[in-house]
């Protein structure tokens, strides 16, 4: 109906013309399965200006595809019954002992400027102080100039597990995580400019840029990387039918 190739698709989604056709053909077995087909099939909707939760389903109701819920094998061990007591005492104390010194230092440096004489300053009257009227115009063109240029928004990247990997992810040359994802868990990052991601399994990982579904980073039973940043956006599709 729009006259949009598989190739255009593929270019604008990064999702593989193989993958594509296993789509549009139903060859489930094709493709990676599980939150993957399901970002494949958002990331196409959103392209094509369809409706996303509609399509996934249809394709849930088809499949009988459910997201999986992650099952913890032991219950978090619980602290000792006096552990929280024995903690409440100890700031106790701790805040008694700051109190103490506290009022030892500065209670004799007020009793010292208690007896001290007091001076008064006085200023003729119609005078201001040099510099300020000229400087308050700058003081205000600068907050101004401040508050313009943080009003920019940010990238938002959201990171969600198939299976469990190891990820590591830079925010503006600042390391947000380094650590292990479990299969269900996801974790969200902000960043100004970009962000590089790395993972031991690169098709175990969903991207999600500003809320763009983006290409995996890379074939089954490798490690990838990325980086992505604000041209990995892509404008919403207009134009005629």
């Amino acid at each position: 109906m729009r006259g949009v190739s598989l190739e255009e698709i593929s270019t604008a989604t990064r999702i593989s013309v193989h993958f594509l056709q296993a789509l549009e053909s139903e060859k489930w077995d094709v493709l990676p399965g599980g939150i993957f087909n399901r970002g494949f099939i958002r990331a196409v909707a959103h392209f094509l200006g369809l409706d996303e939760e509609s399509l996934i389903a249809e394709y849930a109701l088809t499949t009988n595809d459910k997201p999986a819920v992650t099952v913890w094998a032991k219950p978090p061990a619980k602290s000792p019954a006096w552990l929280l007591p024995v903690l409440v005492g100890l700031l106790l104390v701790v805040l008694a002992v700051a109190g103490w010194l506290g009022y030892r230092h500065f209670g004799s440096r007020l009793k010292f400027w208690r007896k001290q004489p007091k001076t008064t300053i006085t200023q003729p009257t119609g005078m201001q102080p040099a510099g300020l009227p000229s400087q308050a115009p700058a003081l205000a063109s600068v907050a101004a100039s401040n508050l313009s240029t943080g009003s920019s928004g940010g990238l938002e990247l959201k990171v969600e597990a198939g299976k469990s990997t190891r990820l590591k992810v830079i925010a503006d040359g600042k390391t947000a995580f380094n650590g292990r994802l479990v299969a269900g868990q996801s974790q969200v990052f902000q960043a100004e400019d970009r962000f590089e991601i790395t993972s031991s399994e690169a098709s175990a990982l969903v991207l999600e840029l500003n809320g763009q579904i983006q290409a995996p980073l890379g074939p089954a039973g490798q490690p990838g990387a990325v980086t992505l940043s604000r041209k990995d956006l892509k404008p919403s599709p207009g134009g005629k039918d």
